[in-house]
């Protein structure tokens, strides 16, 4: 009998264990969510006598315009939230069907402080019940209770919502995890952003009301509380991905990594540099501390200025520069380096006479270009774009040879390719060059349309369209026909593009 029982305990044990571990590993993966990206406008908006309806790119008519307001959270998707007036609403299918009648109310969730016509949440909708909200997504499944008195988009982030149950704030996001508990009086995030999870791994700065004022702690994005709700004032080191926190007790700042204290409150301001190490102040004097907590220099100088990859420290006897691993250079104090998007190289100014010149040097600091340009900046490659003492420009490689000649009166690198625009004020020319700077076209008043994956060179005679290399293409070709499909057309049919805003846009004939 004793042994059965034993038996018994740990499989009841065993049985806590795993469900335990279960339930973890579900809300890890309601952690992690995906932020929609929309491949093409299929459903537009439609204004006709002050009302308004949906058609497709085709210019067919999916919704006749007889709705107050019309709303299409993802044009990708079949889901418009029709108006009829200020409160009351439908959402409405390609086949007119009357989706989630289920419910009192069904909204978008628009996203804050976002200028561009994809400005709501792209996957999930609010809807309202019994006068309280919770979310759903396109297919109609309940993601949470309508437990909440108000769901907003966290600002500013995708994905993530701020929620009010009973006068207190918390965050969930579009699986419905509870990320933060309804319980504080303000909630932001801390602005960390990368460009493979986007905001995903941002985490929030919390606070409460205390008679003092607002007192603040951290919660990272998984839930988990770093710093009780204390400090005066918490601000997060961006560039890490490790969450570090620069943290406020009485007007004195420290820094924690994680929940640890790596840095005593005793220093009247401490500033993250882009070198990665910390400026600190004590009694108006400054010094400089690794992340790691350490100081490494004593706070000694009246000033200390980060200009490149440089710190520079002045006060009545020194001016001393260090690099990023702080230790002291013997360096020009009035020369400054700048990285480049090419590790290889970095473009130098160096000041004379109140005079700024701009070279090129290698990334061991071996001088490639004399510092002899009125600018330099950096295109791609091996390759610089120059400005000489009569304003003119030009492109040179990193040793200096011009490839373009220096002559013109604007040369810029057009965003996001490897593509070069020279413009000519006499005959009012652009010129684009290859990725390999060869000229490509050459077109008087013309104008140029940057698009995704290809541009658009074009005046009232002609178009040419030319791929991320330099490539001619075809109008007709599928770079071209998928670009298009990632914006609102400027005219469908007889219907032409409005923009009552920039996060608002109809059409109309």
């Amino acid at each position: 009998m004793k042994k059965t029982r034993i038996v018994l305990v740990i499989l009841i044990a065993i049985i806590v264990i795993v469900a335990l571990f279960a339930k973890g590993k579900m809300q890890n993966s309601k952690i992690q969510y995906e932020i929609l990206d929309v491949s093409e406008y299929k459903y537009l908006k439609y204004k006709e006598k002050e009302n308004y309806g949906v058609i497709d790119r085709e210019g067919n008519t999916i919704i006749e315009a007889k709705y107050k307001k019309i709303e299409i959270p993802n044009p990708e998707k079949d889901i418009f939230i029709c108006y009829e007036d200020e409160e009351k609403n439908i959402v409405l299918n390609a086949n007119k069907d009357t989706l989630f009648g289920e419910y009192d109310k069904i909204e978008p969730i628009k996203l804050v402080n976002i200028a561009s016509t994809l400005c709501f949440e792209k996957s999930v909708l609010k809807y309202k019940k019994d006068n309280t909200y919770g979310l759903i997504d396109f297919n109609g499944k309940q993601i949470t209770k309508n437990e909440y008195t108000s769901i907003e988009n966290l600002q500013s982030t995708e994905g993530k919502f701020l929620v009010n149950k009973e006068g207190k704030y918390g965050v969930i996001n579009l699986n419905g995890a509870k990320l933060v508990e309804t319980k504080y009086d303000k909630i932001t995030t801390d602005g960390y952003y990368n460009e493979k999870a986007k905001n995903i791994k941002s985490g929030f700065i919390v606070s409460e009301t205390t008679d003092e004022g607002y007192r603040y702690g951290y919660i990272n994005y998984e839930g988990k509380k770093f710093l009780d709700t204390k400090y005066s004032d918490i601000i997060r080191i961006n560039n890490q991905e490790k969450v570090y926190l620069i943290a406020a007790t009485n007007g004195k700042y420290g820094v924690y990594k994680e929940n640890k204290q790596i840095m005593k409150p005793e220093y009247q301001s401490i500033v993250y540099t882009e070198n990665g190490v910390l400026i600190i102040e004590k009694n108006k004097q400054f010094g400089i501390a690794n992340l790691e907590g350490k100081v490494k220099v004593e706070t000694k100088y009246t000033k200390i200025e980060e200009d490149g990859i440089y710190l520079y420290a002045q006060n009545q006897s020194e001016n001393d520069v260090y690099d990023s691993n702080v230790n002291k250079i013997d360096m020009n104090y009035s020369k400054s380096v700048y990285e480049t998007e090419n590790e290889k190289y970095r473009i130098t100014t160096l000041i004379n006479n109140d005079i700024t010149y701009y070279g090129i040097e290698n990334n061991q600091g071996k001088s490639l270009v004399a510092n002899s340009y009125n600018y330099i900046e950096y295109a791609y490659g091996d390759y610089f774009i120059v400005e000489d003492k009569n304003e003119k420009y030009g492109i040179i490689n990193a040793n200096g040879n011009e490839i373009i000649e220096v002559k013109y009166d604007l040369i810029q690198r057009i965003r996001n390719k490897n593509l070069i625009q020279v413009l000519t004020k006499k005959g009012n020319k652009i010129i684009i060059y290859s990725s390999k700077l060869k000229e490509v076209i050459s077109m008087k008043n013309a104008s140029v349309q940057n698009e995704e994956n290809h541009i658009k060179v074009y005046n009232k005679d002609e178009e040419i369209y030319i791929d991320k290399d330099g490539n001619k293409i075809d109008d007709k070709s599928e770079i071209v026909k998928n670009d298009l499909k990632r914006k609102m057309p400027a005219k469908i049919g007889e219907y032409k593009k409005k923009q009552s805003s920039l996060d608002d846009a109809y059409y109309e004939k």
